[in-house]
């Protein structure tokens, strides 16, 4: 009896959370836009203040917990309001002869209230002529470009978002061309409804065009006498009677703090000391000390997996003087941590082991910012790396040379490295004896490609493309035929291919598509396939590839003409053939808090005459971000949606026994 009174109690107490209405008061059920047939319903709903109520069960948690929504209620008040928003709204995108109304209607018995926005668009218009006003002394070589940036494509429906965008981009490159004061003044917009086109009148204010007059560099801290202010004129490579450029200013301050040197830096230009058309630029810096030692914890993504672990390094700054850094590091990773046996952790650490994988790495490494007193960043580092997988252990000795190419940030390809890489690797198959020991590489490589997104952290447009180009062994190949030896390794060359665009769905930007599509290829000159090195070869699965696999878990299959190094009939060494893709919904439902849905395929295959699309893997899943100020932290679940190895869908096994839970840190791309 008393735990029947205790649930009719509970009901009617939880009941009476939900359902009470505050007296007088009509929830707001719902909010309909009739007749928009160019502008979406849901972008509509972004820009007025009525907002719906939400469900029984956001309204429920807001009752005990921070987490929920309270209920909304209807206000007449707002709908005058929401009216003006709709009109300007439709007006900022075109729509000048837009007539907005509203009707509502009232249910008094279960007090709710419905909203119907009734819409007369009418016809858009497009964008007409445009005028500009104001850069009569700007010169010809600066106004070339600059028209490229402002001109407005008269076949496309007019938007401000988009005069504002093109704007925003023509003042950006009168600023990098000397006009360090320029400003835009103002716009008028002559509607032609005979012609429905809205010509354009804009007004700029460039001001002077400055030429930088010298560098003024202001140094404190402890080891300000240990470098010397022509270095980092040097290294900040701004010359005197170089045009200002805003985008060279802030170029000059990466590559300084590149070097390490400072605790903290400004560089700016000096108004106050202008001379005419003549300005200074200053570098207030506090010099830190030139020798740190540091502990570590390691969180990265190396070889598509999530690793944690612990790490050291000493650093000398500005070594040998010339901004050169001297960093000397060591540092493990534990990899896919929800797959460690915790328990057995320290009993577990063997060869044969295989829920403990991850790497040993230790490195020296010397970086210098300004090569050739161009702006070349060069890196020399000499490394050996111990990496334990479920299949194999490879023990890498090598070292690399690179060469990072600085590039304007608003070209096609914005970002070029070259490298020369020298390795000698052992790799060691698990439960068989089999040993390739001593394998040498020499390879040159190069990347380029460029980064256009409006958000490293949380890209809400634009579009990254890379592509990656390395050949092996061509030098001691070429050396053993002079000298008459015998060339025993394999000689070949390797590509990739990486793109990935992003669309924004709503006007907050906080839902995003994002696409991602990578392709590898791999062909040998001389040799075979199993001449080629494991680290070399190609694999997928893992955080940031196919989550519906653990990290390097798809490897080719095999062909009946290659004998392949296998496990229990699972092959260990990757393919020759890359392709890998996803397609992933973002939502920020907080500003730190996150989710997504992803669906996930990629495979790798001996060669891309072995490829079949019945051996490419789908994953699909959910996950969760949480964006911090360094990096988003994520948690995704991914499913086997389609199993290759055995062709079967998901809706024949169990769903749970096909789960992969994958942690990282950035988005997956």
């Amino acid at each position: 009896m008393t735990f029947k009174l205790t649930v009719i109690f509970s009901i009617i107490f939880i009941s009476s959370i939900l359902f009470a209405q505050e007296a007088g008061k009509y929830e707001l059920s719902s909010i309909s836009f009739e007749g928009n047939e160019k502008l979406s319903s849901s972008l509509l709903s972004t820009v007025i203040e009525s907002k719906e109520s939400h469900s029984w069960f956001w309204k429920f948690l807001d009752s005990f917990t921070p987490f929920g929504s309270a209920a909304v209620y209807f206000d007449t008040a707002n709908l005058s309001i929401d009216l003006r928003a709709i009109s300007s709204f439709y007006l900022v995108n075109g729509f000048f002869e837009t007539s907005v109304s509203y009707a509502y209607s009232i249910d008094s018995v279960d007090r709710t209230a419905d909203v119907r926005f009734l819409i007369k668009e009418g016809n858009p218009a497009l964008f007409g002529k445009l005028n500009l006003f104001g850069l009569e002394q700007v010169p010809e070589p600066v106004l070339y470009p600059f028209w490229d940036e402002i001109i407005v494509d008269t076949t496309k429906r007019y938007s401000q978002d988009n005069v504002q965008q093109k704007i925003s981009n023509s003042i950006v490159h009168l600023l990098n061309s000397g006009y360090k004061n320029a400003v835009f003044d103002s716009s008028i917009i002559h509607k032609d409804t005979l012609r429905n086109k809205a010509d354009l009148d804009l007004y700029f204010s460039p001001g002077l065009r400055f030429i930088i007059d010298t560098v003024i560099v202001n140094l404190n801290g402890e080891g300000q006498a240990e470098v010397s202010e022509e270095l980092l004129r040097e290294v900040a490579g701004i010359k005197s009677n170089d045009f200002y450029s805003l985008e060279k200013l802030k170029l000059s301050q990466t590559r300084l703090f590149r070097t390490g040197l400072f605790n903290s830096f400004i560089f700016t230009s000096v108004d106050e000391n202008e001379i005419g058309d003549r300005v200074p630029l200053k570098l207030d810096g506090s010099i830190g000390k030139m020798n740190e030692l540091s502990p570590e914890i390691i969180m990265n993504n190396q070889q598509s997996a999530f690793n944690v672990g612990l790490g050291a390094s000493y650093i000398r700054k500005n070594f040998l003087g010339r901004a050169r850094k001297l960093t000397l590091s060591a540092a493990f990773g534990v990899q896919d941590i929800f797959n460690v046996d915790y328990g057995n952790l320290i009993q577990g650490f063997s060869f044969r082991d295989t829920t403990l994988l991850g790497y040993l790495d230790s490195r020296l490494s010397i970086d210098q910012p300004f090569l050739f007193g161009k702006p070349i960043f060069g890196k020399l580092e000499f490394y050996a790396t111990i990496n334990k997988q479920a299949t194999f252990n490879n023990t890498i000795y090598g070292s690399k040379l690179i060469f990072e190419f600085e590039l304007p940030r608003y070209t096609l390809i914005n970002f070029l490295n070259t490298s020369y890489n020298v390795e000698i690797s052992n790799e060691t198959y698990r439960t068989l004896n089999l040993t390739f020991a001593n394998r040498l590489i020499s390879a040159i490589g190069t990347e380029f490609g460029g980064s256009h997104t409006d958000d490293i952290l949380f890209p809400t447009e634009g579009y990254n493309l890379s592509i990656q180009l390395e050949e092996a062994n061509s030098i001691p190949y070429i050396l053993k035929k002079i000298s008459g030896s015998v060339f025993d390794g394999a000689l070949f060359y390797k590509i990739v291919a990486n793109t990935s665009f992003y669309f924004s769905l709503n006007q907050k930007r906080s839902t995003i598509f994002a696409v991602k599509e990578k392709v590898g290829y791999l062909q040998t000159f001389f040799g075979d396939y199993l001449d080629i090195p494991l680290n070399r070869t190609f694999y997928t699965g893992g955080s940031n590839s196919v989550r519906g696999w653990r990290a390097n878990q798809l490897v080719p299959r095999g062909t009946p003409i290659i004998i392949l190094p296998t496990i229990n009939g699972v092959n260990v060494k990757g393919g020759t053939f890359l392709l890998e893709g996803s397609a992933e919904l973002r939502f920020k439902l907080l500003e730190s808090i996150g989710a997504a849905l992803f669906l996930d395929y990629g495979n790798t295959w001996l060669g891309y005459t072995q490829f079949r699309f019945d051996d490419v893997a789908l994953a699909f899943g959910f996950g969760f971000r949480y964006y911090t100020s360094i990096a988003p932290f994520r948690l995704d679940f991914g499913f086997k949606l389609y199993d290759p190895a055995d062709k079967n869908f998901i809706f024949y096994k169990n769903y749970w026994d096909n789960l992969e839970i994958h942690f990282g840190i950035g988005e997956a791309f």
